[in-house]
């Protein structure tokens, strides 16, 4: 434990007024005297002995611009995870024919492996023509291999979201689509559901920008 020699303040009622360099800038100081040889890296310490629950940031080694907090043991330095580099690149969605990517926003899934998190985006058109996507049924968008089955989402193996599609100009209009994502057999895989719902219009599509969940 450190020792802190601080300048002493009179108790009441002999307290006299408090001089601000001499009493509160001095104590201020010592405060930095004792902790400044704790303001380092963990490789930095040497022979100062280090208390248990010691924090410093510790450089990631993946990305050198980058920092993780690391604490002493008493034995180790426990580093915590980077988050940030558990995150795979935007990989490319396959969708199931009739169905196209919408131009310009192909759809794309990232996937963290340590928080288990799934993230989508992207928009998909009922088909090349544009056509309006019918209401009333749900159409499986995803092919056979474009999510992996051990991305199956741990809530019962079902995940079901609301979506955002294509404007409605109509005054009083509506138009929104429910995203299902479950795991389906023979192949086994985990596929993208959509059922639009609300008024249909040429050229309208499906976005999943939003849709995320966990497996």
């Amino acid at each position: 434990m450190a020792y802190f020699n601080f300048e002493y303040v009179t108790d009441p009622p002999n307290d006299e007024t408090v001089d601000f360099q001499t009493q509160l800038n001095n104590n201020w100081q010592e405060v930095a005297n004792k902790i400044e040889p704790f303001n380092q890296q963990p490789g930095s310490f040497g022979d100062i002995p280090v208390p248990v629950g010691t924090e410093c940031f510790d450089p990631d080694p993946t990305h050198a611009s980058w920092h993780r907090i690391a604490v002493w043991t008493g034995s180790i330095w426990a580093r915590s995870l980077n988050h940030q580099s558990a995150w795979t690149d935007w990989q490319p969605i396959t969708v199931r024919a009739p169905h196209v990517a919408r131009p310009l926003y192909e759809p794309e899934a990232k996937v963290d492996a340590i928080a288990r998190r799934v993230v989508l985006r992207g928009g998909v058109l009922f088909n090349a023509a544009a056509d309006p996507w019918p209401t009333g049924t749900t159409y499986e968008i995803t092919s056979d291999a474009a999510i992996q089955p051990e991305l199956v989402p741990v809530n019962g193996g079902e995940s079901i979201q609301q979506g955002a599609t294509g404007q409605i100009l109509t005054a009083g209009g509506f138009a929104g689509a429910i995203i299902y994502i479950n795991r389906n057999l023979t192949p086994d895989r985990v596929s993208i559901n959509v059922r639009y719902q609300g008024d249909a219009g040429g050229g309208n599509f499906v976005m999943l920008d939003g849709i995320e969940w966990w497996f």
